[in-house]
Protein backbone atom coordinates (compact mmCIF):
# COMPACT_ATOMS: atom_id res chain seq x y z
CA UNK A 1 0.00 0.00 0.00
CA UNK A 2 1.34 3.41 -0.96
CA UNK A 3 2.34 5.61 1.96
CA UNK A 4 0.63 9.02 2.22
CA UNK A 5 2.81 12.05 1.55
CA UNK A 6 4.92 13.31 4.43
CA UNK A 7 4.71 17.01 5.18
CA UNK A 8 6.70 19.24 7.53
CA UNK A 9 5.02 22.42 8.79
CA UNK A 10 7.51 25.08 9.92
CA UNK A 11 5.96 28.10 11.65
CA UNK A 12 6.71 29.97 14.87
CA UNK A 13 3.00 30.54 15.58
CA UNK A 14 1.58 27.63 17.55
CA UNK A 15 -1.98 28.30 16.40
CA UNK A 16 -0.90 28.13 12.75
CA UNK A 17 0.97 24.87 13.30
CA UNK A 18 -2.03 23.28 14.99
CA UNK A 19 -4.43 24.48 12.29
CA UNK A 20 -2.27 23.22 9.42
CA UNK A 21 -1.46 19.92 11.12
CA UNK A 22 -5.14 19.24 11.87
CA UNK A 23 -6.31 20.17 8.37
CA UNK A 24 -3.66 18.12 6.58
CA UNK A 25 -3.97 15.07 8.83
CA UNK A 26 -7.72 15.10 8.19
CA UNK A 27 -6.88 14.88 4.48
CA UNK A 28 -4.77 11.76 5.05
CA UNK A 29 -1.26 13.23 5.05
CA UNK A 30 1.46 12.40 7.55
CA UNK A 31 2.35 15.68 9.23
CA UNK A 32 5.13 16.82 11.53
CA UNK A 33 5.79 20.32 12.83
CA UNK A 34 8.70 22.54 13.79
CA UNK A 35 8.45 25.81 15.70
CA UNK A 36 11.62 27.47 14.35
CA UNK A 37 14.56 27.07 12.01
CA UNK A 38 16.65 25.03 14.44
CA UNK A 39 13.86 22.50 14.95
CA UNK A 40 13.28 22.35 11.20
CA UNK A 41 16.94 21.63 10.53
CA UNK A 42 16.88 18.85 13.10
CA UNK A 43 13.84 17.27 11.46
CA UNK A 44 15.26 17.64 7.97
CA UNK A 45 18.58 16.16 9.01
CA UNK A 46 17.02 12.89 10.10
CA UNK A 47 14.04 12.42 7.77
CA UNK A 48 12.97 12.98 4.19
CA UNK A 49 9.82 14.95 3.49
CA UNK A 50 7.75 15.22 0.33
CA UNK A 51 6.72 18.81 1.04
CA UNK A 52 7.40 21.71 3.40
CA UNK A 53 4.96 24.41 4.44
CA UNK A 54 7.49 27.03 5.47
CA UNK A 55 6.93 30.37 7.17
CA UNK A 56 9.20 33.11 5.85
CA UNK A 57 9.31 34.97 9.17
CA UNK A 58 10.79 32.51 11.65
CA UNK A 59 12.07 33.75 14.97
CA UNK A 60 15.63 32.45 14.78
CA UNK A 61 16.39 32.33 11.06
CA UNK A 62 15.12 33.65 7.74
CA UNK A 63 12.87 31.12 6.04
CA UNK A 64 14.82 31.69 2.81
CA UNK A 65 17.85 30.05 4.41
CA UNK A 66 15.84 26.94 5.19
CA UNK A 67 14.49 26.94 1.63
CA UNK A 68 18.00 27.08 0.17
CA UNK A 69 19.24 24.29 2.44
CA UNK A 70 16.28 22.06 1.58
CA UNK A 71 16.71 22.56 -2.17
CA UNK A 72 20.43 21.85 -1.97
CA UNK A 73 20.00 18.71 0.12
CA UNK A 74 16.79 17.34 -1.43
CA UNK A 75 15.88 19.16 -4.67
CA UNK A 76 12.80 16.98 -5.20
CA UNK A 77 11.20 18.21 -1.97
CA UNK A 78 8.54 20.80 -2.79
CA UNK A 79 8.25 23.94 -0.67
CA UNK A 80 5.21 26.18 -0.22
CA UNK A 81 5.95 29.43 1.57
CA UNK A 82 3.67 30.97 4.19
CA UNK A 83 3.82 34.72 4.29
CA UNK A 84 2.02 37.79 5.59
CA UNK A 85 1.11 40.72 3.33
CA UNK A 86 4.17 42.64 4.51
CA UNK A 87 6.60 40.08 3.14
CA UNK A 88 4.86 39.12 -0.10
CA UNK A 89 7.73 40.56 -2.17
CA UNK A 90 10.12 38.28 -0.31
CA UNK A 91 7.89 35.31 -1.09
CA UNK A 92 7.81 36.15 -4.77
CA UNK A 93 11.59 36.56 -4.81
CA UNK A 94 11.95 33.19 -3.07
CA UNK A 95 10.34 31.46 -6.05
CA UNK A 96 13.68 32.03 -7.77
CA UNK A 97 15.30 29.75 -5.20
CA UNK A 98 13.06 26.83 -6.09
CA UNK A 99 9.91 27.33 -3.99
CA UNK A 100 6.85 25.86 -5.68
CA UNK A 101 4.34 28.46 -4.51
CA UNK A 102 3.36 30.73 -1.64
CA UNK A 103 0.27 31.27 0.51
CA UNK A 104 -0.84 34.48 2.18
CA UNK A 105 -1.80 34.25 5.83
CA UNK A 106 -4.47 33.61 6.84
CA UNK A 107 -5.29 31.10 4.10
CA UNK A 108 -8.49 29.11 3.73
CA UNK A 109 -8.29 25.37 4.41
CA UNK A 110 -9.54 24.56 0.92
CA UNK A 111 -6.86 26.77 -0.64
CA UNK A 112 -4.13 25.17 1.48
CA UNK A 113 -5.19 21.67 0.48
CA UNK A 114 -5.42 22.66 -3.18
CA UNK A 115 -1.89 24.10 -3.24
CA UNK A 116 -0.52 21.11 -1.36
CA UNK A 117 -2.14 18.66 -3.80
CA UNK A 118 -0.79 20.64 -6.74
CA UNK A 119 2.74 20.67 -5.32
CA UNK A 120 2.69 16.95 -4.55
CA UNK A 121 1.40 16.20 -8.06
CA UNK A 122 4.29 18.24 -9.48
CA UNK A 123 6.73 16.24 -7.36
CA UNK A 124 5.26 12.90 -8.51
CA UNK A 125 5.44 13.90 -12.17
CA UNK A 126 9.08 14.94 -11.86
CA UNK A 127 10.05 11.75 -10.03
CA UNK A 128 8.22 9.58 -12.59
CA UNK A 129 9.93 11.42 -15.44
CA UNK A 130 13.34 10.87 -13.85
CA UNK A 131 12.61 7.19 -13.23
CA UNK A 132 11.38 6.68 -16.79
CA UNK A 133 14.49 8.35 -18.19
CA UNK A 134 16.67 6.12 -16.06
CA UNK A 135 14.87 2.98 -17.24
CA UNK A 136 15.18 4.01 -20.89
CA UNK A 137 18.88 4.71 -20.45
CA UNK A 138 19.47 1.41 -18.65
CA UNK A 139 17.67 -0.46 -21.44
CA UNK A 140 19.75 1.34 -24.05
CA UNK A 141 22.92 0.45 -22.16
CA UNK A 142 21.87 -3.20 -21.92
CA UNK A 143 21.30 -3.26 -25.68
CA UNK A 144 24.74 -1.80 -26.28
CA UNK A 145 23.44 1.53 -27.54
CA UNK A 146 25.38 3.34 -24.81
CA UNK A 147 28.86 2.36 -23.73
CA UNK A 148 30.37 2.53 -20.27
CA UNK A 149 29.21 1.88 -16.72
CA UNK A 150 28.09 3.99 -13.80
CA UNK A 151 25.01 6.14 -13.89
CA UNK A 152 22.89 6.04 -17.07
CA UNK A 153 23.66 8.73 -19.62
CA UNK A 154 21.54 9.15 -22.75
CA UNK A 155 23.17 8.76 -26.12
CA UNK A 156 23.41 12.21 -27.73
CA UNK A 157 21.32 12.64 -30.86
CA UNK A 158 21.32 15.12 -33.68
CA UNK A 159 18.01 16.59 -32.52
CA UNK A 160 17.57 19.83 -30.61
CA UNK A 161 16.63 17.87 -27.50
CA UNK A 162 20.25 17.47 -26.43
CA UNK A 163 23.07 19.94 -25.83
CA UNK A 164 26.55 18.44 -25.56
CA UNK A 165 29.71 20.21 -24.39
CA UNK A 166 32.64 17.86 -23.82
CA UNK A 167 31.59 15.33 -21.15
CA UNK A 168 28.44 17.36 -20.34
CA UNK A 169 25.09 16.30 -21.83
CA UNK A 170 21.90 18.30 -21.24
CA UNK A 171 18.53 16.80 -22.08
CA UNK A 172 16.61 20.01 -22.75
CA UNK A 173 13.23 18.34 -23.10
CA UNK A 174 13.39 16.44 -19.82
CA UNK A 175 15.52 18.98 -17.94
CA UNK A 176 18.08 16.29 -17.10
CA UNK A 177 21.85 16.79 -16.88
CA UNK A 178 24.70 14.28 -17.13
CA UNK A 179 28.42 14.80 -16.61
CA UNK A 180 30.59 11.89 -17.67
CA UNK A 181 29.01 8.86 -16.04
CA UNK A 182 27.21 10.93 -13.41
CA UNK A 183 23.63 12.15 -13.28
CA UNK A 184 23.44 15.70 -11.91
CA UNK A 185 20.57 16.59 -9.60
CA UNK A 186 19.87 20.24 -10.38
CA UNK A 187 17.23 22.75 -9.40
CA UNK A 188 15.33 24.50 -12.16
CA UNK A 189 17.47 27.61 -11.74
CA UNK A 190 20.72 25.63 -11.81
CA UNK A 191 19.62 23.82 -14.97
CA UNK A 192 18.71 27.11 -16.64
CA UNK A 193 22.10 28.56 -15.68
CA UNK A 194 24.02 25.54 -16.95
CA UNK A 195 22.05 25.56 -20.20
CA UNK A 196 22.84 29.23 -20.84
CA UNK A 197 26.53 28.62 -20.15
CA UNK A 198 26.62 25.43 -22.25
CA UNK A 199 25.06 27.22 -25.20
CA UNK A 200 28.10 29.54 -25.17
CA UNK A 201 31.05 27.38 -24.05
CA UNK A 202 34.41 29.07 -23.50
CA UNK A 203 32.65 32.45 -23.60
CA UNK A 204 32.43 34.83 -20.65
CA UNK A 205 28.79 35.70 -20.01
CA UNK A 206 27.94 38.78 -17.98
CA UNK A 207 25.84 38.68 -14.82
CA UNK A 208 23.11 40.59 -16.65
CA UNK A 209 23.09 38.20 -19.63
CA UNK A 210 22.85 35.14 -17.39
CA UNK A 211 20.20 36.73 -15.23
CA UNK A 212 18.08 37.49 -18.27
CA UNK A 213 18.48 33.91 -19.50
CA UNK A 214 17.40 32.49 -16.13
CA UNK A 215 14.70 34.94 -15.02
CA UNK A 216 13.49 36.24 -18.37
CA UNK A 217 14.27 39.90 -17.75
CA UNK A 218 17.33 42.13 -17.63
CA UNK A 219 18.52 43.30 -14.21
CA UNK A 220 21.13 45.70 -12.94
CA UNK A 221 24.57 44.16 -12.72
CA UNK A 222 24.84 44.17 -8.91
CA UNK A 223 21.35 42.78 -8.46
CA UNK A 224 22.00 40.08 -11.05
CA UNK A 225 25.30 39.19 -9.42
CA UNK A 226 23.69 38.85 -5.99
CA UNK A 227 20.90 36.67 -7.33
CA UNK A 228 23.19 34.39 -9.31
CA UNK A 229 26.01 33.93 -6.81
CA UNK A 230 24.38 31.29 -4.54
CA UNK A 231 23.13 29.29 -7.53
CA UNK A 232 26.53 29.39 -9.21
CA UNK A 233 28.21 28.25 -5.99
CA UNK A 234 25.93 25.23 -5.66
CA UNK A 235 26.16 24.41 -9.37
CA UNK A 236 29.97 24.53 -9.26
CA UNK A 237 29.97 22.31 -6.19
CA UNK A 238 27.84 19.70 -7.95
CA UNK A 239 30.02 19.76 -11.08
CA UNK A 240 33.24 19.52 -9.08
CA UNK A 241 31.89 16.68 -6.91
CA UNK A 242 31.84 14.35 -9.95
CA UNK A 243 35.61 14.83 -10.45
CA UNK A 244 35.01 14.68 -14.20
CA UNK A 245 37.83 16.27 -16.24
CA UNK A 246 37.29 18.29 -19.38
CA UNK A 247 34.96 21.01 -18.13
CA UNK A 248 34.86 23.64 -15.39
CA UNK A 249 32.66 26.49 -14.24
CA UNK A 250 34.85 29.54 -13.68
CA UNK A 251 34.25 33.08 -12.48
CA UNK A 252 35.51 35.90 -14.67
CA UNK A 253 36.62 38.81 -12.52
CA UNK A 254 34.31 41.83 -12.68
CA UNK A 255 32.47 40.23 -15.57
CA UNK A 256 30.45 37.07 -14.94
CA UNK A 257 30.92 33.33 -15.50
CA UNK A 258 32.11 30.92 -18.16
CA UNK A 259 31.82 27.19 -18.84
CA UNK A 260 35.41 26.37 -19.72
CA UNK A 261 36.37 23.30 -21.72
CA UNK A 262 39.61 21.47 -21.13
CA UNK A 263 41.90 23.33 -23.48
CA UNK A 264 40.37 26.79 -23.47
CA UNK A 265 42.15 29.61 -21.62
CA UNK A 266 40.15 31.67 -19.14
CA UNK A 267 41.58 35.20 -18.98
CA UNK A 268 40.83 36.82 -15.66
CA UNK A 269 39.26 33.65 -14.29
CA UNK A 270 39.10 32.96 -10.60
CA UNK A 271 39.68 29.32 -9.58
Amino acid sequence: MKQPAKILVVDDERSVRIMLETALRAHGYRVETAENGAAARMRLGGEEFDLLLLDLQLGDVDGIEILREVKERAPATEVILLTAHGSINSAIAALRYGAFDYLLKPAQITEIRERVERALHHRRVNLQRTELLQRISESARALGLIEGGGNPVPAPTASNDYLTVGPLVLDLRRHAAYLGEHTLTLTRTEFALLTALAQNPDTALSYTTLSEAVYGRAQAEEEARSLLRPHIARLRQKLDATRTPGIALVSIRSMGYMLQTEDAPAPGSIP
